[in-house]
């Protein structure tokens, strides 16, 4: 609910790839902090890392499908790969078509590549564990920021997290909005809005 959508990408030669599960590289939700940090290192000596930031009042104007798209076409014209590997934002039954749409802008843009599209790609394939691995640090990174700046605990950002929760009510009572950060389409803020409304209504 706080801060910019991360994405990773990471070019590495198929002999090379095995080599990053040998460092460590797992999907990053499966890491512990100190591990994901202590990993960017490493895993640059094997490949080439981007991260492309999505702005909360991006994610607000805009589908996050669409926002997904746009940002693996502008990191797969940016590396050019020979095949394009990605943890698939979508259900099973909706992988073939995603995967087409993708295969269908690339090849307009210019890059004609194979594209394997999985669910959980980013636990099994391990480019895309080490791409993981650095959007989470970079998002981390971000929150970090977000909250020094604040001067007050935001928590992880997620809508399960009660000290990110308290938070929102807290600045929501306060001021009545929410900062530019907060992504004021996510569900769990609408509540808190709606929440507010009915206390001042009563």
């Amino acid at each position: 609910m706080l801060g910019p959508l991360v994405f990773g990408a990471f070019l590495v030669d198929a002999e090379r790839e095995a080599t990053l599960f040998d460092l460590g590289a797992r999907d990053s939700k499966k890491l512990t902090k100190k591990r994901r940090e202590a990993l960017r290192e490493p895993l640059a000596e094997h490949g080439s890392w981007e991260t492309l930031e999505v702005s909360p009042a991006q994610i607000d104007a805009t589908s996050l499908g669409e926002l997904g798209k746009r940002a693996i076409i502008e990191l797969a014209l940016k590396f050019r790969p020979d095949v394009l590997v990605l943890d698939a934002p979508v259900t099973p039954r909706g992988i073939p078509k995603f995967r087409e749409e993708l295969r269908f802008r690339l090849a307009t843009a210019g890059l004609e590549v194979e594209i394997v599209a999985e669910n959980g790609a980013d636990d099994t394939y391990p480019c895309c564990s080490a791409a993981s691995v650095y959007a989470k640090t970079c998002r981390d990174d971000r929150l970090a920021e977000l909250e020094a700046a604040a001067g007050e605990r935001l928590g992880s950002g997620y809508p399960s997290d009660p000290v990110t929760q308290a938070w929102l009510r807290q600045v929501h009572s306060r001021t009545g909005g929410f900062p530019p950060f907060v992504r004021t389409k996510w569900e769990t803020v609408r509540r808190i809005v709606a929440e507010g409304s009915q206390q001042r209504l009563f």
